[in-house]
C-alpha cells in the first residue's frame, strides 16, 4: 500500500484516513455478502502473493478492487453487484472518502 492517504479538510484541520483502514472496511463489507465464500489472494508465481483487495488513491477518491471466491450455486452477477454496493456504501459512510469504482474479480467457486 502506498503512503498516500485520502484527506478530508475541515475548519478544525485535516483528517487523513489510511489505506489499511479502508482495506479493513472493504474486507468486512465484501465478505458480509451472501454468496461470497472468502476473499482470494491474487495468483502468484515467483513473487509473493498479492492481497485480495487493492486500493488505488487518486486525490481524495479511491478505486477498490476485490478478488473473491464464490459459494457454489451463487449467481455471479448478483453477488458481484451486491459486493460493489456494499463496499462502496460502507467505505463512503464510515470514512467520508468518495469511492469512484469497486471492481470485483471472481477468481473461483467453492463447492465444499
Amino acid at each position: 500500500m502506498s503512503n498516500q492517504y485520502p484527506k478530508k479538510a475541515s475548519t478544525e484541520g485535516t483528517i487523513k484516513i489510511s489505506e489499511s483502514a479502508i482495506y479493513s472496511i472493504a474486507e468486512i463489507a465484501a465478505t458480509d455478502v451472501d454468496g461470497v465464500e472468502r476473499l482470494s489472494p491474487r495468483k502468484c508465481s515467483l513473487l509473493p502473493c498479492a492481497d485480495p483487495i487493492t486500493i488505488r488513491v487518486a486525490g481524495d477518491m479511491v478505486e477498490i478492487t476485490v478478488h473473491l471466491i464464490l459459494s457454489g450455486g451463487a449467481k455471479l452477477t448478483r453477488v458481484a453487484e451486491q459486493v460493489q454496493r456494499n463496499v462502496k456504501e460502507n467505505v463512503q459512510s464510515m470514512t467520508g472518502v468518495i469511492v469512484s469504482k469497486v471492481n470485483v474479480v471472481a477468481d473461483g467457486i467453492s463447492f465444499t
